[in-house]
């Protein structure tokens, strides 16, 4: 009895330590997928920041270009002309590179507001890194025995391991797995013998209809009597 007891014992502290060990593990993937998205969000603010620079030159490009058009004699040679052409062609002259610069600036803000929202994010991802396992399970987790057994009532996309509930989510998986499995190979089993027995019902109800009319005539032949001949007149 001391033996069993024992072992009982044993078995029941080496499960309670595997549960340890499989929270202490996900606690480490956790923080392993946290910083991997963090990674990732910060690898992608990275590359909508590396146009940043090449914006800001477009733009000093298009001013230092406005400037030149401004002081070279174009816009002299073009007003000589006279005309409306002359205008027109003025106009466009010296506003195209503005133009073009306000295009680009466009452009270097919709960048940088992409970096914002990936930095956000990446912060975001990189806060669970500072808190503890038991910090993002829960100030009011359970831990007697229903925090033992994972059935708290917290949200299903809760991110801490629950041990007992994820064999329960195995087991169901499994189940749910072999149901749909073993339904068609019932149905595929149970389709010709349900054709067989189908087939039968039908060729027996066929018979008995069969026989029916043979002894529904069969009476009313019998009803009517035997066939009158008529009588053959005799020679005087």
């Amino acid at each position: 009895v001391v033996s069993a007891l024992a072992a009982a014992q044993s078995a029941y502290f080496l499960a309670q330590a595997e549960r340890t060990l499989a929270r202490a593990t996900d606690a480490v993937a956790l923080k392993a997928r946290s910083a991997a998205v963090c990674d990732t969000y910060a690898n992608q603010g990275a590359r909508s920041a590396a146009i940043l620079p090449f914006t800001s030159a477009l733009s000093a490009f298009c001013a230092a270009a406005t400037a030149a058009i401004v002081e070279l004699p174009w816009l002299e040679s073009l007003a000589a002309m006279g005309g409306g052409g002359s205008v027109v062609a003025q106009a466009l002259l010296v506003s195209i590179f503005p133009t073009l610069s306000s295009l680009f600036a466009a452009a270097a803000s919709v960048s940088k507001a992409r970096c914002e929202v990936d930095a956000e994010a990446a912060v975001q991802a990189a806060s669970t890194l500072a808190l503890e396992y038991e910090t993002i399970e829960g100030k009011s987790a359970n831990t007697g025995l229903l925090g033992w057994l994972g059935g708290d009532g917290r949200d299903e996309k809760d991110p801490v391991l629950r041990p007992w509930r994820g064999v329960a989510e195995l087991i169901r998986l499994t189940a749910q797995s072999g149901w749909k499995t073993f339904v068609p190979r019932v149905r595929n089993v149970m389709r010709p013998l349900l054709f067989g027995i189908r087939r039968m019902a039908i060729t027996r109800w066929l018979l008995r209809k069969r026989n029916k009319d043979n002894d529904e005539d069969a009476g009313n032949n019998s009803a009517e009597g035997p066939p009158q001949t008529d009588a053959v007149p005799g020679i005087a």
